[in-house]
């Protein structure tokens, strides 16, 4: 293990007239650690005195914010696990210059996940969640650690959180308990660019049956700080109140930007036509370390064959992705298989190529 050091960030000329609105984005091993934040103006110096640790690299991006314009992209430095005890990266792009100076040190023999545990363990703020105890709360989280399958929604229309969580927990272990961490003990996390908190509706009320707490309150505060009308409680499941759990495209894309921290983030539509080609792009971006969402009919992973199929659905897509696109001659439809996650199970697809049509509605991923 190593430990990166963070000593300062110096602006010699800000990207904008006046100050940048700087945003400090690091990646230690593909993981999205909260954001740092500071205005800076030619000169100006920010003593950053931050840590942490990794096992082969770290990505540093710099932003400068500008609501409500898009932010502007001020250059990214990528540091090995090579020892060094004093360097400089320059971020310069958009005819800024920022030098950022840091060290590479060794690091305690403890891994990223099991630091964090230690320090929820050993923290000694209480949680404000009523209904959720600390105990439960880290007994489902290191289960969840140890088979990111049990993730499970259960009945709730919640299927779009869900498959962001579990991506979550799958590639940024460390990070999911951090943030369940802050969420329970502060009611709010940070995403990449925003303060994640859920309404005191949420908080107060009591974990929805059939779900673990560390679910729910992940889950639910995702969907709920989404929902600007309709308030997400226990009962959000029930008849009536589906609305509530509706993920649309959008959405998923800005969950896959916020939470994951993914910067390529496209919707594929399958709407008219084009399945089979939308899933040879969600098998690549999984294929280059990304992540790929599908919205579907719940009927592909099976069921009862709906009269008239509309999309319903998410789930992750997992790869194994095998296409026959058939014969014309012998009027062969073709065939897809592969696999996903949904309901806290894997799923294997195996359909041919009109079922398939009926029930895929477009691709959703982040690289």
């Amino acid at each position: 293990m190593r430990q990166l050091v963070l000593n300062q960030l110096k602006c010699s000329e800000t990207e904008d007239w006046g100050a940048d609105e700087c945003r400090l984005e690091v990646y230690t091993d593909g993981t999205l650690q909260p954001y740092l934040k500071k205005s800076l103006n030619n000169g100006q110096t920010w003593p950053l005195n931050q840590t942490f640790s990794f096992q082969d690299f770290v990505e540093i991006k710099l932003w400068d914010e500008d609501s409500p314009d898009a932010d502007d992209f001020l250059g990214s430095v990528r540091i090995t696990a090579s020892l060094t005890p004093a360097a400089t990266a320059a971020f310069t792009r958009d005819g800024a210059n920022y030098q950022l100076r840091y060290q590479v040190v060794n690091a305690p023999a403890t891994s990223p996940v099991e630091a964090a545990i230690a320090a929820f363990k050993q923290s000694s703020r209480p949680g404000i969640w009523p209904h959720i105890s600390k105990a439960e709360l880290l007994d489902d989280i290191q289960k969840t650690l140890a088979n990111p399958l049990l993730i499970n929604q259960n009945y709730t229309p919640f299927c779009g959180p869900t498959a962001i969580v579990f991506e979550l927990v799958s590639k940024q272990p460390a990070r999911y308990v951090a943030l369940c961490q802050s969420l329970y003990e502060t009611g709010q996390f940070r995403s990449r660019t925003k303060v994640v908190q859920p309404s005191q509706g949420l908080i107060q009320s009591k974990v929805r049956s059939g779900m673990s707490a560390a679910d729910w309150m992940l889950i639910a505060t995702l969907r709920d700080t989404e929902n600007l009308i309709f308030p997400v409680t226990g009962d959000s499941g029930s008849v009536g109140n589906n609305i509530a759990g509706i993920t649309t495209p959008w959405e998923m894309k800005g969950w896959i930007y916020e939470i994951l921290g993914y910067d390529q983030v496209e919707f594929e539509s399958t709407f008219v036509y084009g399945e089979f080609d939308a899933m040879r792009t969600a098998d690549a971006a999984r294929l280059q370390g990304g992540v790929a969402f599908l919205m579907i009919h719940s009927a592909m992973l099976g069921g009862d064959t709906p009269a008239i199929a509309h999309p319903n659905h998410w789930v992750v897509y997992l790869g194994g992705l095998q296409i026959d696109n058939g014969v014309w001659y012998r009027h062969d439809s073709g065939n897809i298989r592969f696999n996903c996650y949904s309901w806290g199970k894997q799923y294997p697809v195996n359909l041919g190529e009109g079922p398939f049509e009926d029930y895929m509605w477009g691709v959703v991923t982040g690289r």
